[in-house]
């Protein structure tokens, strides 16, 4: 799925990689919420310096990044609204959010929404443009492929998570 901004920015969401939605460009300060070292790793080869804290200025972050790891936060509300005012003006959170019948048999989570839910929450803070594409993985392989080690405990295939690139406003 491709979006065009204003004519100007073009968004990819890539259904074969976080990291690559992700998009992250040279020098760019990146609020990073989350465990995967991996990930971590690509973000450090990417020249771009990287925050795992929200204790910074308000307008401080090009972007911030999490796969999955909103789910196991209390309080995701009052989370995102300082992600959004962490973000610079222009500024992209792109978020991996499962499914609820996904997190259901991945074990326990402290949120638990749906696609609709996520969609409003979202819009309710003040993201302008708000961009998902929803991706299926039918093996551990995929599910390991993506970085989504939080679903490596699931039995039952497929798993649905939902990818979203939520933009802040000029």
């Amino acid at each position: 799925m491709t979006a065009i901004i204003d004519e100007q920015v073009e968004w990819t969401i890539s259904g074969a990689s976080f990291f690559d939605t992700a998009n992250v460009k040279k020098g760019e300060n990146i609020l990073y919420i989350g465990e995967d070292l991996a990930f971590l790793s690509k973000l450090a080869k990417a020249d771009v310096s990287v925050t795992p804290s929200l204790l910074t200025e308000d307008r401080t972050f090009d972007s911030a990044l999490t796969s999955l790891s909103l789910h196991k936060a209390e309080g995701v509300e009052t989370l995102l609204k300082k992600i959004f005012t962490q973000l610079k003006p222009g500024g992209r959170l792109v978020a991996d959010l499962a499914e609820l019948d996904t997190l259901r048999r991945a074990g326990k989570f402290a949120y638990k929404k749906s696609l609709p839910d996520y969609w409003d929450l979202l819009r309710e803070i003040g993201f302008e443009a708000i961009f998902v594409q929803q991706i299926t993985a039918c093996s551990h392989e995929e599910v390991a492929l993506q970085g989504w080690g939080e679903l490596k405990k699931v039995k039952k295939f497929p798993v649905k998570v939902n990818r979203f690139v939520a933009l802040k406003g000029h």
